[in-house]
């Protein structure tokens, strides 16, 4: 899967998700901190593994408000993270390079 990402010329936005549990009484970390933690530490990741850093559009963390189980939102299956490579946003390496693209 990396592979792909890394070959494809497409810009990058990654969301961090959480389910609904709420963290302890007076944690400081929430169910905000944990999904963008989640998504900077995916972001890191695919940097690690070749993907040039001008392509990571956004990196934000949607805590529970889109959730994958919407009937529980407790679910464990609402822990994830998106990767989405965004439509119309090719990075042209070519051009940044000062060549012409191949015909």
């Amino acid at each position: 899967m990396k592979d792909v990402i890394v070959k494809m010329p497409q810009k990058i936005a990654i969301s961090g998700h959480t389910d609904a549990v709420k963290f302890g009484a007076g944690a400081a970390y929430t169910n905000w901190e944990l999904p963008v933690d989640r998504a900077n530490s995916a972001r890191r990741l695919l940097i690690g593994r070749g993907v040039p850093e001008d392509r990571i559009n956004r990196v934000v963390g949607r805590a529970a408000t889109e959730l994958l189980d919407i009937e529980d939102p407790d679910s464990p299956r609402n822990r994830r993270l998106s990767i989405v490579l965004l439509r119309g946003s090719a990075v042209d390496r070519d051009a940044e390079d000062g060549q012409q693209p191949p015909r």
